[in-house]
């Protein structure tokens, strides 16, 4: 029984918009239940990106999130173009936002982001060692400010409220994981 599956009946859609897409889906769950608006929403793929450079110092970005309505510590990232592969993504959008280079990248994973209504993947990288080419040339709406803080501090703000995004908390998580593991 753990390995059940809902049989998808029909789907409808409630609303198409260039960046989110809700349906709801008629789903059997078993023999004597069927649930008829069962909510799936459908966002981009997006990507994050945690960033050291050769001092092993960690990039964060501070700044306004709006649907966290304050700022917050973050992660490079952003959403993928249609057909790309989220590597390029993540490194794209390391080189758009900082103008940062790395030639060092780990895949951390990649996971659905609402294990009920799927809303979308978050695609989470480590680039180590990362240097500066060339000016940013991002076309972001939110403004942001780039700083080197130390694994500890980052660590730290993972607990105190100064990262307040689950996929920058969970990139941030993962990439200190991975880092303590290759200094082991």
């Amino acid at each position: 029984m753990l390995d059940q599956q809902w049989e998808i009946l029909s789907e409808e859609p409630v609303l198409e918009h260039p960046y989110v897409n809700i349906t709801y889906q008629s789903v059997r769950v078993s023999d004597d239940l069927i649930i008829p608006d069962w909510p799936i929403v459908r966002t981009r793929d997006y990507v994050n990106v945690m960033v050291t450079n050769e001092d092993e110092q960690l990039m964060v970005l501070k700044g306004y999130k709006h649907g966290l309505g304050r700022s917050s510590w973050q992660v490079v990232g952003g959403y993928l173009e249609a057909g790309e592969e989220a590597m390029a993504a993540a490194q794209r959008e390391l080189i758009e936002e900082t103008g940062y280079h790395s030639d060092s990248w780990l895949h951390l994973g990649t996971f659905v982001v609402d294990a009920n209504r799927f809303v979308g993947q978050g695609h989470f990288f480590l680039a180590r060692h990362a240097r500066r080419i060339e000016d940013p040339d991002h076309d972001d709406l939110e403004a942001f400010t780039l700083h080197w803080v130390s694994p500890a501090e980052l660590q730290a703000a993972l607990f105190d409220g100064r990262v307040g995004v689950m996929g920058y908390a969970v990139n941030i998580a993962l990439g200190l994981l991975a880092l303590n593991q290759a200094s082991a």
